[in-house]
């Protein structure tokens, strides 16, 4: 799970200024009316219509160019003009007509395969494992080996890697490669890096070396082969050999780094696993070795190379999506194209170049907020994306049509971006999704207030503070830039998207980080019943942590502590045998998980039985409006790990708890694995994706559905409830009391 890290919250500078009230769309603008139809339109085509010249569009200027043009036209035939304008270019199969009218006839050769349609697993964002792709216009087509190890010995050295290739028959490849990645928690990778440029194309074995350096924010790094086929390849095969992983001591050497041995994956194992965009069911690996021969692994493409897809469900000939536009019209488009017709044709050919120029020479939309077309987009391209993706429209029951006239009119009112912002914000709102968060990319650097706020008995408190004497532990927010209590607490919740006894969470996670270069007004009500006003900068680079015990502590004898916020895997790994032999291990999930392995790893000690519960669901989308041929189900699949611990376990969770920290709750409540003692959890679990609209803003959401491991039963926005409620005091703040801890305590004696 990929919680929505501390860079990417929202802050909440200039919200607090001026009440928010959204706009109605009773009385938003007439001419919002074509937008929508526009808007409606642009969604469909964008994610779903097939046609190759579709794919070289700048869709965000596009965006802004069709708000600009819906906006001039001047009743329903002008506007259907102008909409085909835009799309015509695009190719084949979107046809814009009258309510009243009737859709001319589909072409005879739409059932001629081969079919082009699009294939989404989630919404596709780079980083993650989501992706699309369209059917029969496969990218690159190759095959391979991969393996991977932890990098955290390795971050801020630099490495080598090398290895010898040879082609096992003049014709059978085009390519062999060697390549090196480095992944990175919830970003795009490091880097990557491959030797295509350096390949020589012989029967003769050639030694080749990647060196690269790695980010002290690596988490994997990520090796292997690949081959590419020629094109009249029948059974392409290759061979590998001594690959070595080496780091720089800082003085001219070089030392071995273990990683698997090629020689002892004769076929794919958990070392080695095969890769790339193509395969067959007797792809193989083998270990060839004659004599003195030092030996080599062979990787041969048995019959005839197919292209893999990210899951079977076949495109269906002819297939269209009818949809109501507004503003007296309606469309259909094609979602599946023959070859022959996604092909880019001769006769739209001035058509489209005049489309790409016009969208070359608009100015950037990033540099556009003073343009309402610009911010408009922004809305469009955002509404779309929840409305054709977002995996929980099932159990979330909005109205989405309605929302998008009233955000449009929200975004052109938006006088800053600090107020467009806050119009994406309201578009998430009602999505109920604690991940979703809205970043200005333009804000480069980020910084913390040096205080911890937390909600308290319906109050905003101050738990933790590096300026004591201007902000004290226990202190109360009375108002905040001028906005009264409990007013600015509304205004801020009004714009968080969670379940609601969550918001205040996500309201303060979004005022605890912003830009370096700005700063909040608190008015504090102290405990003697003074009060006074403090400016506080974000200036930190990590908030203050409120008290809590060593991260892996034995509290009273038998009763054993675990923050899984400041636990890695070699602590935890360190005291597994005390862990084991306690009568009570309280684990404190009141946070983000520091280390994954030991999300994982924990349960593998709690449990006494193997589990293969599938509470992931990656939606498979064949068509738009959220059409799917199901999902793809997967889970952890936990083994029991030794040594087993039998000891009473009590977890800690509230509004904190959230994502990789939820699937640890997970476990907890379905598994039936201990008792869990505070508050309800955030209610949202399962890896983010993003996008970015026109004007530069990043948007996050959840892009898979999670349920309770019996795969069906919902989790989100509902969250994992606690056996034992424990809700801090205001009071057993300001005495320096963790009254959870101390519940789980009493519990546990």
């Amino acid at each position: 799970m990929r919680a929505v890290r501390r860079m990417v919250v929202g802050t909440l500078l200039g919200l607090l200024a001026t009440t928010w009230v959204s706009a109605s769309p009773d009385t938003a603008d007439p001419g919002h009316e074509q937008v929508v139809a526009f808007a409606r339109l642009y969604g469909v085509v964008r994610y779903f219509y097939p046609g190759d010249a579709a794919q070289g569009i700048d869709w965000n200027r596009f965006a802004v160019a069709g708000i600009t043009d819906a906006r001039q036209a001047h009743g329903r035939a002008e506007l259907r003009d102008k909409l085909n304008a835009l799309f015509g270019p695009l190719g084949p199969g979107i046809d814009i007509v009258a309510d009243e009218a009737t859709f001319p006839a589909l072409p005879a050769e739409a059932a001629q395969p081969p079919l082009v349609a699009w294939r989404y697993l989630g919404f596709p964002a780079k980083g993650t494992l989501y992706a699309g792709e369209r059917t029969s216009r496969g990218g690159d087509r190759f095959v391979g080996i991969a393996s991977e190890l932890d990098a955290q010995p390795l971050q801020g050295k630099t490495i080598r890697l090398r290895g010898s290739i040879k082609a096992l028959g003049q014709s059978t490849v085009s390519g062999l490669g060697l390549w090196l990645r480095a992944d990175r928690k919830g970003k795009p990778p490091g880097f990557f890096k491959n030797t295509d440029g350096s390949q020589v194309h012989d029967l003769a074995w050639h030694d080749y070396v990647i060196t690269a350096p790695v980010g002290t924010d690596v988490s994997i790094l990520a090796f292997g082969f690949t081959m590419i086929p020629g094109d009249d390849a029948k059974e392409p095969t290759a061979a590998f050999r001594n690959l070595t992983l080496d780091v720089s001591d800082g003085h001219g050497g070089w030392k071995p780094v273990a990683i698997p041995a090629l020689r002892l994956a004769p076929k794919p194992s958990r070392e080695w696993s095969l890769v790339g965009s193509i395969a067959t069911d007797n792809t193989s690996l083998s270990w060839q070795q004659t004599g003195a021969d030092p030996g080599y692994l062979v990787l041969q493409q048995h019959g005839q190379a197919v292209d893999r897809t990210l899951f079977d469900a076949p495109p269906v000939a002819g297939k269209t999506a009818e949809f109501a536009l507004g503003a007296g019209l309606k469309a259909r488009v094609a979602l599946t194209l023959t070859d022959m017709q996604a092909r880019s044709s001769s006769d739209r050919a001035a058509a489209l170049q005049a489309l790409k120029a016009r969208l070359a020479h608009m100015p950037d939309p990033a540099a556009s907020i003073a343009s309402s077309a610009a911010r408009e987009a922004d809305i469009v391209v955002a509404w779309n994306v929840f409305r054709h993706f977002y995996p929980y429209w099932d159990v979330i029951h909005v109205d989405w049509d309605s929302e998008l006239p009233r955000a449009l009119a929200d975004a052109e009112r938006a006088d800053s971006r600090a107020a467009q912002k806050r119009a994406l914000q309201h578009l998430l709102a009602p999505l109920e999704d604690a991940h979703g968060t809205v970043a200005d990319t333009t804000e480069k650097k980020w910084g913390s207030l040096p205080i911890t706020l937390e909600p308290v008995e319906h109050q905003w408190v101050i738990v933790a503070t590096g300026v004591p004497d201007q902000a004290k532990v226990g202190d109360v927010i009375a108002s905040i830039d001028g906005v009264a209590m409990p007013q600015a607490q509304e205004q801020a919740e009004a714009l968080a998207s969670g379940q609601t006894s969550s918001l205040a969470w996500k309201a303060l996670q979004g005022l605890q980080w912003g830009p370096a270069s700005e700063s909040h007004t608190f008015g504090l009500k102290h405990a003697d019943g003074s009060a006074s006003t403090v400016s506080l900068a974000y200036s930190e680079q990590v908030p203050p942590a409120t008290a809590r015990p060593a991260a892996i502590t034995e509290l009273k004898p038998g009763i054993w502590y675990v923050d899984l916020a400041r636990t890695d895997i070699a602590l935890f790994t360190a005291n597994l045998t005390q862990l084991a032999a306690a009568r009570t291990v309280i684990y404190d999930v009141r946070g983000y998980p520091r280390d994954f392995k030991v999300s994982t790893t924990l349960p593998a000690h709690l449990l006494d039985h193997a589990e293969q519960a599938k509470w992931m669901h990656i939606p498979r989308y064949v068509g738009p409006f959220g059409e799917l041929a199901g999902y793809t189900d997967v889970g952890w699949n936990i083994q029991p790990a030794a040594p087993h611990f039998s000891s009473h376990a009590i977890f800690l969770a509230d509004g904190r708890t959230i994502s990789q920290a939820e699937a640890i709750m997970g476990y907890v409540q379905d598994e039936k694995l201990g008792t869990i003692v505070g508050a309800t959890t955030r209610g949202v679990d399962g890896n983010i994706t993003s996008f970015e609209v026109p004007l530069g803003f990043r948007v996050i959401f959840t892009g898979m559905k999670v349920t309770h491991h019996d795969g069906v039963s919902r989790y989100h926005a509902l969250g994992t409830i606690p056996d034992v409620t424990v809700q801090p005091t205001l009071a057993g703040v300001r005495a320096g009391h963790d009254e959870v801890l101390e519940a789980a305590l009493k519990l546990a004696q």
